[in-house]
């Protein structure tokens, strides 16, 4: 059972979205955590949710196709996710995985409480929750980022997650070799920290 799955999300295999998505493996593999990539490109992942009679919202953690997802997330200690910021928060396919994968039953369940329940169970008690992107927001808007926030708590404190941790980098149009260079050193550096902890 992989201790680490890194959820990774960026179309362009040249990307420095992507030479962060290596960053992190490398750290991983350095502190010896067995670790799973999905990548949502690649796979070519249907973020698109459907719900109406024959679908429900019910049934979403009995659905065939994302089954296999659903384990993952379930079998996992942490998760990472790796991304650009696009328009203030997730990419649509991230967050279409998110709305396929992170369902009742799987990750969090409002089971024996009371109808009228804010808050639910969360089912990802213990687990880990780690964001490693990039935005080209100067640093006072990334640090202050309402979309960040939103998700930080409306779904992974919702659902129950222990920690959950962000790491990025600003301003990435305006930044030099040098400066990314350093920063995926800090990536690697990170992950092995993470990778480290699971191994304890």
């Amino acid at each position: 059972m992989s201790k680490v799955v890194i959820v990774y999300c960026h179309p362009n295999l040249k990307s420095f979205t992507s030479s962060v998505c290596q960053a992190v493996q490398k750290g991983l593999t350095e502190s010896g955590c067995p670790f799973e990539v999905v990548d949502l490109y690649a796979e070519n992942f249907d973020p698109v949710l459907i719900v109406n009679e024959e679908h429900r919202r019910r049934d979403l953690d009995s659905v065939s196709y994302t089954k296999g997802y659903r384990e993952q997330i379930t079998n996992a200690h942490t998760l990472i996710f790796v991304y650009p910021v696009w328009w203030g928060g997730f990419p649509a396919l991230l967050k279409g995985f998110i709305d396929r994968v992170f369902v009742s039953g799987v990750t969090y369940s409002f089971s024996g409480k009371h109808r009228k329940a804010v808050f639910p169970n969360g089912l990802m008690k213990g687990k880990d929750a780690h964001f490693f992107y990039t935005l080209d927001s100067p640093l006072i808007v990334a640090m202050l980022d309402p979309g960040w926030f939103s998700n930080y708590f409306t779904v992974f404190k919702y659902c129950g997650f222990q920690q959950v941790r962000r790491y990025y980098l600003s301003r990435l149009k305006l930044t030099d070799e040098q400066q990314r260079t350093e920063w995926l050193a800090k990536v690697s550096a990170n992950a092995k920290k993470i990778g480290q902890t699971m191994k304890k």
